[in-house]
C-alpha cells in the first residue's frame, strides 16, 4: 500500500498539513469483517474514533494497538488518557467495544442525535426495529419460518452491548474542538457523519475504497434509505480540497471525488437492473433472489434489505407499481408484488 502515509506493524500514520496526527489501527470486528478504529492527536487531545464491536478479538486488537503506537510510534497514549470518544454511527461493529473501553477511560462519548437512542437505550432499538424488520419481511414475500430465523438472527447481537450514556453530539457543520469539522451523510445509518480534519475526510462506512455500504428501506429506520444516502454523497462530493479519505473498513481512498462518482454509478446501475427484474411482477424477495442469488445466514437478510431499498427508491418516485392491489385488499398480508410503469 503506497501514499503519503507510514504504516508500521499494521498501524499507519498521517500527518495533515496543520500537523495533526490521525492514526488508523486495526482491528478484526467479526470473524468475516475487519476494521479500523482511530486515534487523532493534536495538542492536548486525544480523541478516539469508534470503538470496534466489543467481542474479545476485537478488544484484543484495539489494546495490541496502543501498544504499537506506544513501541513503534513513541506514542504514549493509553485509553485511560483519552479526552474524547466520536462514535461514527450506529451500528454495533462502530460502537460495540463502548462499554468495556468506559471501564478504562473516563473521556465523553460523542454521537449524532440521530443515533444518540441506539447508544442510550439499546434494547428498546433492537425490539422496535425488530418489530419494523418482521413486517417488512412478510410485505417482502418472506416464509414466517424464515422470518422468524432471520429475526433470530437479528436479535443474537442483543448480548454484545449494554446501554451506555452519551455526553455530547456530532451536529452538521460543526467545528469540533477546533480540529474536526462534523458533516451529517445519512443513509447508511441515521446519524452516520464524516470527519472533516484539514485536506482528510474520515468517512466511517458513508464511503468505502471497493464496497459500497450496505442499504435498507427507509420505511424501517428513518433517515436511512437510498434517496439519503445518494443526497449524502453530493453533499460530500461538494466539499472542496479533500485529498484523501480513511474509511472505517477497506483502504484509504486516495481520488475521493472519483470514488463517490463510482459509488453513484454503481447504485444507478442496479436501480436499472430492478426495473428490468420488475418488468413482470415481483415480490421483493424474488428481486433479491435475482440481484444476489442464493445467500446464507445474515447475508439473507442484508440482500433483502439492500434490495428493499432499491425498489422503495423506485416506487417513491414513480417507477414501480404494486401489481396486486385487488389481491391485497381482500388478502391481508399478502406479500406485495411489483411492476414497471
Amino acid at each position: 500500500m503506497q501514499g503519503p502515509w507510514e504504516e508500521r506493524d499494521g498501524v499507519l500514520r498521517y500527518r495533515t498539513k496543520s500537523g495533526v496526527e490521525i492514526y488508523r489501527l486495526p482491528i478484526r470486528l467479526f470473524p468475516e469483517l475487519d476494521g479500523y478504529v482511530y486515534l487523532i492527536l493534536a495538542d492536548d487531545h486525544r480523541i478516539l474514533v469508534d470503538a470496534g464491536s466489543g467481542l474479545p478479538e476485537s478488544l484484543e486488537d484495539l489494546r495490541r494497538g496502543f501498544e504499537i503506537l506506544r513501541a513503534r510510534y513513541g506514542c504514549q497514549v493509553d485509553l485511560h488518557q483519552l479526552t474524547a470518544i466520536l462514535i461514527t454511527h450506529g451500528h454495533i461493529d462502530h460502537f460495540g467495544g463502548l462499554a468495556s473501553i468506559r471501564q478504562q477511560s473516563p473521556a465523553p462519548v460523542f454521537v449524532h442525535e440521530l443515533d444518540r437512542r441506539v447508544l442510550v437505550n439499546y434494547s428498546e432499538r433492537l425490539i422496535t426495529v425488530a418489530q419494523e424488520i418482521r413486517y417488512f419481511l412478510n410485505q417482502a414475500g418472506v416464509s414466517p419460518e424464515r422470518q422468524s430465523a432471520l429475526l433470530n438472527l437479528y436479535l443474537s447481537m442483543k448480548a454484545l452491548f449494554q446501554s451506555t450514556p452519551v455526553e455530547g453530539l456530532l451536529t452538521d457543520g460543526e467545528m469540533l474542538f477546533g480540529i474536526l469539522r462534523v458533516h451529517h451523510t445519512p443513509g447508511h445509518c441515521p446519524g452516520q457523519v464524516c470527519l472533516q480534519i484539514d485536506e482528510v475526510l474520515l468517512t466511517s462506512d458513508h464511503i468505502l475504497a471497493h464496497t459500497t455500504p450496505h442499504q435498507a428501506p427507509e420505511r424501517i429506520t428513518r433517515y436511512t434509505g437510498l434517496g439519503h444516502y445518494l443526497e449524502s454523497l453530493r453533499r460530500v462530493a461538494a466539499i472542496p480540497d479533500i485529498a484523501l479519505a480513511f474509511g472505517g473498513h477497506e483502504d484509504p481512498i486516495l481520488n475521493p471525488y472519483e470514488r463517490i462518482a463510482a459509488i453513484e454509478a454503481f447504485h444507478h446501475q442496479r436501480l436499472e437492473r430492478v426495473l428490468e427484474i420488475c418488468k413482470e411482477p415481483r415480490t421483493i424477495a424474488e428481486v433479491s433472489k435475482a440481484l444476489f442469488g442464493r445467500q446464507y445466514g445474515y447475508g439473507v437478510l442484508l440482500a433483502l434489505l439492500e434490495a428493499g431499498a432499491h425498489v422503495e427508491y423506485l416506487y417513491d418516485r414513480g417507477y414501480l407499481q404494486v401489481a396486486n392491489l385487488d389481491q391485497l385488499e381482500n388478502e391481508p398480508g399478502t406479500p406485495i408484488r411489483y411492476r414497471r410503469l
